[in-house]
């Protein structure tokens, strides 16, 4: 169900650990490296174009070097450009750098200062940097990435970009490769998933190169990519089962003007299987829910247009509360009151989030294993600022642990932490930012804990089926904007 994500040197443990396992040398591993990558970009560009390959003095641009040769060698046009970022260069570039001298490939030494301005249409290859870059770059190879960023021509970054660190954030000065295309060795690396980087890897690509199963499987790690295959937590329905056979859901919320909230969550809920649902707003909710969407049962709150005393006499199986509930001076007051008094996971969205960062003392009263769903701005209420993404992803491991509860980061590659591990899930389509788009995956999260799933389950399922929807209505509409109430017509057809 998912795919490990490692560290800069973790990513260096495991090709050492795989070299003597497979009994071959650190060059055999690179020529086949470069190889597999020669096969992928060799589908990405023309005969007729150039080629300018940017190959620093380490193995990145050892991986560089072979595939410049692999190129020249079926008569691409191809430039090499050597980065001398450093007087000593490594064994394996120097093997590959003599490999190449024997091929009609030309090559050059990077000189800011005599470099002409790039034919048009021609392709940057950038191997100055790989994944053990730990400071920022500077010099000559901060000239090269200066020159390539210049150059609008399209680049290709092997690995990762130059100048990108592989699992912590950069400073926001740093010199860094904006790449159009990364294609990365085995994994993907973490700063991928920053937000702060989208400028420098627009799009990713993995290739395979080989690496040992027994090693990859063997190496701990705290980060986690989801994949398709957590479709197999979906629990098989008997054929014998009734409504009560999968549970009954409770959502809190709504106030006077912001009804529609309830009305996506709720048939979020039973959309992912609900047995039975049903909504607790005030007064002025109830027509409205129970006109349009007249599945879905309804209590009422004393108070006409907001929650004032959310008083449950039955026994639900799963609870969310907050999504259009507004913050309400006698709303906050209520809901705090109820949360001491829950003692089984709950999901918290949206003003339940709002009204917990004002009274942070009652955050202890959460039940353990409750799901919570903030946005970024309610996240930064919860937990305070953040100077960078390596600090929030710390600041979000930190929260989930100390409360004990699951905690889902909404944004471009949404961040679930239960507190030990960060679950990140790989979809990022702003086809999702819409209202109501959170309201429904609260929802869906809801009807999924009502049929007994764990809580870390239902929120890894319903946080990739909710980003899998975008992904298949910009296939089928385009350019039409995605609304709310779409993403659960489109649960239906995944």
């Amino acid at each position: 169900m998912f795919q490990k994500l490692f560290t800069a040197t973790q990513i260096k443990e495991i090709d050492l650990q795989s070299i003597q396992k497979q009994n071959i040398k650190s060059e055999d591993l690179m020529e086949r490296a470069a190889t597999r990558l020669f096969y992928q970009i060799e589908k990405r560009i023309g005969q007729q174009q150039e080629v300018f390959l940017f190959c620093g003095t380490g193995n990145n641009g050892g991986d560089g070097l072979v595939l410049t040769r692999l190129l020249a060698q079926q008569d691409y046009h191809t430039t090499c450009i050597i980065v001398p970022f450093s007087k000593n260069t490594s064994h394996d570039f120097d093997v590959n750098l003599h490999k190449l001298m024997q091929t009609n490939a030309e090559i050059q030494i990077f000189d800011d200062e005599k470099m002409s301005k790039l034919p048009k249409n021609s392709i940057i290859i950038d191997a100055i940097f790989g994944t053990g870059l730990s400071r920022p770059a500077k010099g000559v190879a901060q000239q090269a990435i200066g020159f390539i960023n210049a150059s609008n021509s399209f680049v290709i970054s092997v690995d990762v970009p130059s100048g990108l660190y592989a699992d912590k954030s950069n400073n926001a000065m740093d010199t860094i490769v904006k790449s159009d295309l990364v294609y990365s060795f085995e994994f993907p690396k973490l700063s991928f998933f920053f937000p702060e980087n989208h400028d420098y890897v627009k799009e990713f690509k993995i290739i395979k190169i080989g690496l040992s199963p027994s090693v990859i499987k063997k190496m701990p790690t705290t980060y986690f990519l989801v994949t398709d295959k957590v479709r197999k937590i979906i629990i098989k329905r008997d054929a014998f089962a009734y409504k009560n056979s999968f549970g009954h859901a409770l959502l809190i919320g709504g106030s006077y003007g912001m009804m529609g909230a309830m009305l996506l969550s709720t048939k979020a809920a039973l959309r992912m299987g609900a047995g039975l649902v049903t909504a607790y707003v005030p007064q002025k909710g109830y027509n409205i829910l129970q006109t349009a969407n007249p599945e879905v049962m309804v209590l009422t709150d004393p108070h006409k247009k907001h929650l004032t005393e959310i008083e449950i006499q039955k026994d639900f199986d799963a609870i969310g509360i907050g999504m259009g509930m507004g913050t309400n001076a006698k709303t906050a007051k209520t809901f705090l009151s109820f949360l001491k008094q829950q003692d089984k996971p709950m999901v918290v969205d949206a003003d339940a989030l709002n009204i917990l960062s004002k009274h942070k003392k009652y955050l202890k009263y959460l039940p353990k294993q409750s799901i919570l769903t903030p946005h970024i701005g309610e996240f930064r209420r919860l937990v305070g600022t953040w100077q960078n993404d390596t600090e929030k992803l710390e600041k979000l491991l930190a929260f989930a642990k100390t409360y004990q509860v699951i905690v889902i980061l909404k944004g471009a590659y949404t961040t679930l932490c239960d507190g030990e591990f960060l679950y990140i899930n790989p979809i990022a389509n702003p086809a999702l930012a819409t209202a109501g788009s959170g309201d429904v995956l609260s929802g869906m999260i809801t009807g999924l804990l009502a049929q007994s799933y764990h809580a870390l389950e239902a929120a890894l399922l319903a946080v990739y089926l909710h980003a899998k929807t975008a992904d298949k209505f910009v296939i089928k509409h385009h350019d039409f904007a995605m609304i709310a109430s779409d993403i659960i017509e489109e649960l239906k057809k995944l």
